[in-house]
């Protein structure tokens, strides 16, 4: 029952999956429906990322946003859009809906459909996404760091070991890089008989909402000394910064100001002590 929904779209657009775009269309109903429901989003600017075969932009249509802007790179996938809003399988009526045939790598909230230029996106814009695995990082510096108008919410369909090394409490590159401009918490668990095809992983669902927290600490001295910090990530702290040619002595001083001892890792730093380093940090 859970499935049937999906399942009978599936075969009624005959909808196959590229492997080459890494495409696993999530087909159990109720899950897309709790995806749908986990941000109010009635009157708000939605931007929903790979929607594929438009089962989840189905249930966000229902819920009466403001506007629904879709990044879909599958022109096929585009197709079935049409085929489906043709066939009535679901109504566009007031919502300002527009499509983007672009990779969302690409993208840039700057440029903004009619309506929402208007208003200048007042309000901000929530991004919902079902990404294909591996550009699973490089979207979420896109969002919290390559564009300048940034979502106030984000929530994406990963992973679930990226999603669990996101909220460890042992510290990475891609933890840090996250918790400077927002907080994160799972919403969902997803087994991998979910999709069709099958991944081989399980999957879970992460919130971020963004925060002013860090502001003041510069976005590319902190990407740049942090990719150092864990360089090595079982060495010590200080040994990384002197195989990178800085003062061991100075990188000692920091962290005695910090009050942190001079055998610490990098993983064991979080990310306030991490912008306090860097606020401490001016070579």
């Amino acid at each position: 029952r859970l499935f049937k929904m999906s399942l009978e779209i599936l075969k009624k657009y005959n909808i196959k999956a590229k492997k080459s775009l890494g495409q696993n269309f999530l087909v159990n109903d109720e899950i897309v429906e709790e995806i749908a429901n986990t941000f109010d989003i009635k009157q708000k600017n939605i931007v929903e990322v790979w929607p594929g075969y438009w089962a989840l932009t189905q249930k966000l249509l229902i819920k009466n946003p403001k506007s629904l802007e879709l990044i879909e790179l599958d022109k096929d996938m585009i197709e079935i859009l049409e085929k489906r809003v043709k066939n009535w399988d679901f109504s566009l009526d007031w919502v300002d809906f527009k499509i983007n045939n672009i990779d969302v790598l690409d993208w840039n909230p700057k440029v903004l459909s009619p309506s929402q230029a208007w208003d200048g996106l007042k309000g901000g814009y929530f991004v919902i996404a079902n990404i294909p695995y591996y550009i699973t990082s490089p979207i979420l510096r896109h969002f919290l760091y390559d564009i300048e108008n940034k979502p106030e919410k984000m929530l994406i369909l990963m992973q679930k070991d990226v999603g669990d090394k996101i909220l460890s409490s042992k510290s990475s590159v891609l933890s840090l890089f996250i918790a400077k401009k927002c907080y994160v918490k799972e919403e969902i668990f997803v087994w991998k008989e979910n999709f069709v095809p099958a991944p081989k992983i399980e999957s879970s669902v992460l919130s971020f909402e963004l925060h002013n927290l860090y502001n003041e600490i510069n976005d590319d001295k902190f990407l740049k000394l942090i990719k150092i910090w864990f360089s090595s990530p079982r060495k010590k702290l200080v040994k990384n910064f002197a195989n990178a040619w800085y003062d061991k002595k100075y990188i000692i001083d920091i962290l005695d100001k910090m009050s942190l001892d001079s055998g610490i890792r990098a993983e064991d730093l979080n990310i306030a002590d991490w912008c306090e380093f860097i606020w401490n940090f001016n070579i």
